[in-house]
């Protein structure tokens, strides 16, 4: 026995301009309606069966808006995803300001201590200069007392004689 599954849906033209769920649906347009629904418009004179050139387009039209509506989901995606980084990278941001922040305090407070630093090595160079020359001095002194020792030695080998 051959049987034959007949299709749920069928693909009518509008004859007229028709008001469907509250939506005006305009004369000349190819939607696609349940075999009951098909029957009674077609039997009120308000639609007739599309032809195969009219069905093929809708296929394609069809096609072409299940892509689109397929990209729009994959750009949805893809959106979601950049404002996902996007958010991620604001709050590297701000994390990165707060260190930027922290460092320019330490920075501070290094040229502080440099500047301190700086003053210290100024003194003990001071310092240093007048403990030269007191070292100098004293080294002089040390000579002379060295010559005033060698010449009270002179002096008491020649009185012992």
């Amino acid at each position: 026995m051959n049987t034959k599954q007949l299709s749920a849906t069928l693909l009518v033209v509008l004859l007229t301009d028709l008001m469907v769920n509250g939506d005006m649906i305009p004369v000349d347009t190819v939607l696609e309606v349940e075999r009951g629904l098909r029957n009674d418009w077609k039997g009120s004179g308000l639609c007739r069966d599309a032809t195969d050139e009219e069905i093929a387009e809708y296929r394609v039209e069809e096609g072409a808006a299940e892509l689109i509506g397929e990209d729009i989901q994959t750009m949805a995606k893809a959106r979601g995803d950049l404002e996902d980084v996007i958010y991620s990278l604001e709050q590297k941001h701000e994390q990165l300001v707060d260190q930027v922040e922290q460092l320019q305090g330490k920075a501070t407070g290094l040229d502080q201590q440099c500047t301190d630093l700086q003053a210290e090595l100024e003194t003990i160079g001071k310092q240093h200069t007048t403990a030269q020359a007191e070292l100098a001095e004293l080294a002089n002194q040390k000579k002379a007392l060295a010559e005033e020792v060698a010449a009270l030695e002179k002096a008491k080998k020649a009185a012992s004689k």
